[in-house]
Formats: structure tokens, C-alpha cells, sequence
């Protein structure tokens, strides 16, 4: 019997401790979940931050102590959740506040917010010199803004495929015709780029080309007239100039210098278009004396020595090609040759018969050395006894 009750008591024993252990263990459990639900929970945001204005930008959180993890993120924006991510992406115009919500996994909740305020903006206007013209156009930028020292850059679209990136101002020569919208980009010294786009466009007109040939550069007297082919593209009016003459507007004229004048003249032609855009050329025409003939206008062949002969002499001329016919005041061929040497003595065809004095008239054909074209010669000559 004694040995039954010790049995009893140490096996009550074994159960009174194992169940004071387990009071232990659920204690600790306890004392661990209130401690943990007793740690404040906190979530760090700058005080302010500043964002370049429409551009994406980022925040989150500095860091969160207390609670336990996962956490919920909610970021509110004008009394809205506009994102539950941990980084919160946005872009702005404006000065804002935005809230942060963070929900542990135990449902605590901490509130905080940061002010957000757009960089102070840039002017990005510029103005132009000229807004229209004929090609090749030359346009000077000149930016409206001054405090350079803020900017980083300047860039300068020019409403083709070619950017400039230049401070303050900058200048382009458009070639090409077309209507052209330049913009101006600025960055500043935090990365924040601003822009403008000219209100007005560039419009560059086509200009003309001005071109013309002729049937030659150098004529010889008597021939002065001078043929014209206009090869000129992108116009429809023109104007030929040269000197001693009024301005001439057909498309192709022939011009006629004049007969009696050897002379260095300039031919210009300026063409135009309905854009009153113009284009100018020339060209050099020389006017030559090809034979330079000197003859008396009168002689006196009466044997006493003096000026008794007429005959031909001067420059530029073949001597095997040439041919003297002079006539009577009736027409008819009182003297001829084809040598240069001979002289005229005031004798008819037969070489006996003397001429009465009067006013005869010579008729000269030579050819010239230089390029073997032949001239016509033609005056009067005085014969006196």
C-alpha cells in the first residue's frame, strides 16, 4: 500500500511540472507579442523635396523602424491613393504635398508627408532677326534669357535635321526652301530641361538661278549682233543690262551693240520669281576690230611728189586675201586689186586715162590672221587735181 501512494505522488509530481512548463512557454509567448506590439512604428520622409516640373521623379521612404514586415504602402495625392508601390513614381507642374501610409502586418499604421516644390523655372523664349527671305536665308537667334550662369546647356532645333548648342545666341543660314519651326532647350544646373518653340515660322523662299550662253564671247566689226540663250531655271521675269543701252525684260532677245564702236561690254541678266526673290549673272563681250585699216580720206595726184598715191595699209590682215574695188560717182569700178601694194594714182581701169577730180567710193574685203574671217570695208575718198 505505501508503495502505491509514492508511485501516485511522484507520477502527480511529473504532471504538476510538466503543466508549470507549459505556463512558462505560453508567458514568454505572451510577453514577446506585447512587447513587439508595444514598439512604435515610424516611417522617415525628407521634410521637402525639389523636382524639375513635368519631368518623372521618384520618392520613398528614408527608412522604417518598429512593426513588422511585409508592409502596405499607400501614397495619397489630393485625398487619393495614387500608388501602392514602395517607390513612388510621379511627375508634377506644381507645388504638392503627398502622404505616405504605411500598414504593418499586424495593422499598425503610421502617417507622414513630404512637400514637393518645382526648381524655380527657366525662360526658354528667344527671338529671330527675320522671319522671311529668299535662299540662302540667314537667321541670328538671340536667346531671352540672361542668367547664364544657372544654365548648363543651350540647344538650339532649328526645325531641320541640324542643332546648335551654343549660349545666348546662335546663327544659321537655311539653303534650302521650306517653312521651318526652330524651338530652343535649356538645361539647368539641376537637370531640368525647358523649352520654347517659335511662335512665328521661318519661311525661306526658292531663290532663282540666273544663267545664260551666247553665240560668242567676241565679235568683229561689222557683225555686233549678239544672240542669247537663256538657260535660267525658277524664274519668270528678266532684265538684260549693258552698258549705253535701257534694261531689255524679254525671255531671249538678240542685242546689237553698236557698228561703229570696238568695246569691252558686260551683259547681265537679272531673273526673278513671284517671291521677289532675284539672281544675277554676266557675262564679258568683247566688240573687236579684227583689221585695223588706215586710209586717207582724200589725195592730190598731180606729180609733185606729195600725196600723189592712195593706197591701203594697216594691221590684223592677210595680205593674200584681200580685194580694192573703187567706183565712180556712177558706180563703176575705176580702179581694182588684189595686192595690198598697189596704189591708186587717180588713173581709170586702163591705167592711162586720168580721173577728173570728185568724190569716189572704195569697197575693201580682207581676211583678218587672227581667226581667217573675212570683213567688209567700205568709205569715201577725195580726189583732187
Amino acid at each position: 500500500m505505501p508503495r502505491n501512494i509514492n508511485t501516485s505522488l511522484k507520477t502527480s509530481a511529473q504532471i504538476l511540472y510538466l503543466f508549470w512548463g507549459f505556463l512558462l512557454l505560453i508567458q514568454g509567448q505572451s510577453h514577446a507579442q506585447i512587447n513587439d506590439r508595444d514598439v512604435p512604428l515610424r516611417v522617415y520622409l525628407p521634410a521637402q523635396e525639389n523636382f524639375c516640373p513635368n519631368a518623372p521623379f521618384e520618392i520613398a521612404p528614408d527608412s522604417i523602424t518598429g512593426g513588422t514586415s511585409p508592409f502596405q504602402y499607400r501614397w495619397i495625392l489630393n485625398n487619393e491613393i495614387v500608388s501602392v508601390d514602395s517607390v513612388f513614381q510621379l511627375a508634377l507642374s506644381d507645388t504638392s504635398f503627398v502622404e505616405l501610409r504605411i500598414i504593418d502586418s499586424n495593422g499598425k499604421i503610421e502617417e507622414t508627408g513630404i512637400w514637393l516644390y518645382p526648381y524655380v523655372s527657366l525662360d526658354a523664349s528667344f527671338s529671330v532677326d527675320v522671319f522671311q527671305g529668299c535662299s540662302p536665308l540667314e537667321v541670328l537667334f538671340e536667346s531671352n534669357f540672361v542668367a547664364f550662369q544657372n544654365c548648363q546647356s543651350m540647344v538650339w532645333n532649328l526645325g531641320t535635321e541640324n542643332t546648335i548648342e551654343q549660349m545666348a545666341s546662335c546663327s544659321f543660314e537655311y539653303r534650302q526652301d521650306g517653312i521651318y519651326t526652330p524651338s530652343l532647350q535649356i538645361t539647368d544646373l539641376h537637370g531640368c530641361v525647358w523649352s520654347d518653340t517659335l511662335d512665328i515660322a521661318v519661311r525661306v523662299f526658292p531663290t532663282p538661278t540666273a544663267s545664260f550662253s551666247v553665240n560668242s564671247d567676241k565679235l568683229y566689226l561689222p557683225e555686233t549682233s549678239l544672240q542669247l540663250e537663256n538657260t535660267s531655271t525658277g524664274a519668270d521675269s528678266f532684265i538684260w543690262q549693258y552698258e549705253g543701252a535701257l534694261p531689255i525684260s524679254d525671255f531671249e532677245p538678240t542685242i546689237d551693240f553698236p557698228v561703229n564702236l570696238e568695246k569691252n561690254y558686260t551683259v547681265r541678266l537679272t531673273a526673278g520669281n513671284a517671291f521677289g526673290c532675284i539672281a544675277t549673272t554676266e557675262k564679258s563681250i568683247e566688240v573687236l576690230q579684227a583689221i585695223e585699216l588706215y586710209l586717207p580720206n582724200a589725195f592730190t595726184p598731180d606729180g609733185d611728189g606729195i600725196n600723189d598715191t592712195w593706197e591701203i595699209s594697216g594691221l590684223g590682215f592677210n595680205a593674200d586675201h584681200v580685194r580694192l574695188e573703187i567706183y565712180d560717182p556712177w558706180g563703176t569700178i575705176v580702179f581694182s586689186t588684189t595686192d595690198p601694194n598697189e596704189t591708186w594714182t587717180g588713173y581709170s581701169a586702163d591705167g592711162v586715162t586720168p580721173l577728173n577730180s570728185g568724190n569716189y567710193t572704195y569697197r575693201i574685203i580682207a581676211r583678218d590672221n587672227e581667226y581667217g574671217i573675212g570683213h567688209l570695208f567700205g568709205g569715201h575718198v577725195i580726189l583732187l587735181r
